[in-house]
């Protein structure tokens, strides 16, 4: 009984939120709808994240809070994220979304990780020698990306890869690789 009545309130709260964001989203705009997303539960991050345009697939287990930033101002400002099944999100994950960020099945995003899908220095001077630049990241089933790590715009990060803690990656990652540093380097090759 009691196992039934937790299911119960769980269904209820879980409703409670989704019509909450949809509330906030209809009042307000996409900035207020990321804040309550960044301090929403656990629980409901791919709940929200589904309601608002993103395709995760299940299981996909979010460990804490997320911040996702410059995320479209349209009915489904999370279009641009699509997470596999079985992928774990670490606590204080970042993902800028004016470009697609894929995340393959069986993907590791450690706590910390920022992935980026543009630069842009907005309307100033240093736009002539850095024009603004958006372009998808992909990084592929199995692999594990480490704490703190940077992944910029237009990665592919291979299958079966390991990006160590704290590297900055700026170019695509051949498949089984281990890489590691700022700048990034390969450090071995993973033989299956």
């Amino acid at each position: 009984m009691k196992r039934i009545i937790r299911a119960l309130s769980f269904r209820i709260l879980r409703a409670w939120v989704i019509v909450k964001a949809y509330l906030i989203m209809y009042f307000f705009s996409t900035p207020a709808l990321l804040r309550f997303l960044k301090n929403s539960d656990k629980r409901f991050i791919a709940v929200i994240l589904r309601s608002f345009g993103a395709s995760i697939q299940t299981p996909v287990n979010f460990n804490g809070h997320i911040t996702i930033d410059n995320a479209s101002e349209s009915k489904s400002p999370f279009q641009n994220l699509i997470i596999g099944k079985k992928c774990f999100i670490g606590t204080g994950a970042f993902f800028d979304l004016p470009g697609k960020i894929i995340l393959e099945e069986n993907v590791v995003i450690s706590a910390g990780v920022k992935i980026l899908t543009h630069q842009d220095c907005g309307d100033r001077p240093m736009s002539q020698f850095y024009p603004r630049k958006v372009a998808d990241v992909i990084i592929e089933k199995n692999s594990w990306i480490g704490v703190n790590a940077i992944i910029l715009a237009g990665v592919t990060v291979g299958e079966n890869s390991v990006i160590a803690a704290g590297a900055v990656i700026t170019k695509n990652i051949e498949p089984y690789s281990v890489i590691a540093g700022n700048p990034a380097r390969l450090v071995k090759k993973l033989i299956n």
